[in-house]
């Protein structure tokens, strides 16, 4: 797999991208789909607000359920209705695919996050 340039990552496989001011884009990296395996439901709420290192919401595959990490403070600002509609495309394109759209805040700090070099590094120790 791929992973993109552009995307910032979590030790919590997810991965946000800045899409507007103070509105980012949230998925999960192809690390975390293929543990989790065929994606079958997510759970998000709009208007949800979370809390860094908390769940933001869930993610149901056949073989098991996994909290969403928040990456930050902040709050769901847009569900992708089509993520949700189709949740098994997230296994084919996990990086193209986002859930949400999440306000936060605090100011978005790039070395709050890892790189795709530094990920990378991550999940391969």
């Amino acid at each position: 797999m791929n992973y993109i340039d552009g995307l910032f990552y979590t030790k919590e496989h997810i991965w946000i991208k800045p899409y507007q001011e103070n509105e980012y884009l949230l998925g999960i990296t192809d690390f975390a789909q293929g543990l989790l395996g065929d994606i079958v439901y997510i759970d998000i709420t709009l208007g949800n607000k979370f809390k860094m290192n908390s769940p933001l919401g869930s993610i149901e595959s056949v073989k098991t359920a996994s909290d969403i990490i928040a990456p930050a403070n902040g709050e769901i600002t847009f569900i992708n209705k089509d993520s949700i509609n189709n949740p098994e495309s997230i296994n084919e394109k996990p990086h193209e695919i986002w859930l949400c759209k999440i306000s936060l805040v605090n100011k978005f700090n790039e070395e709050d996050y890892l790189s795709k070099e530094e990920y990378l590094s991550f999940i391969e120790n």
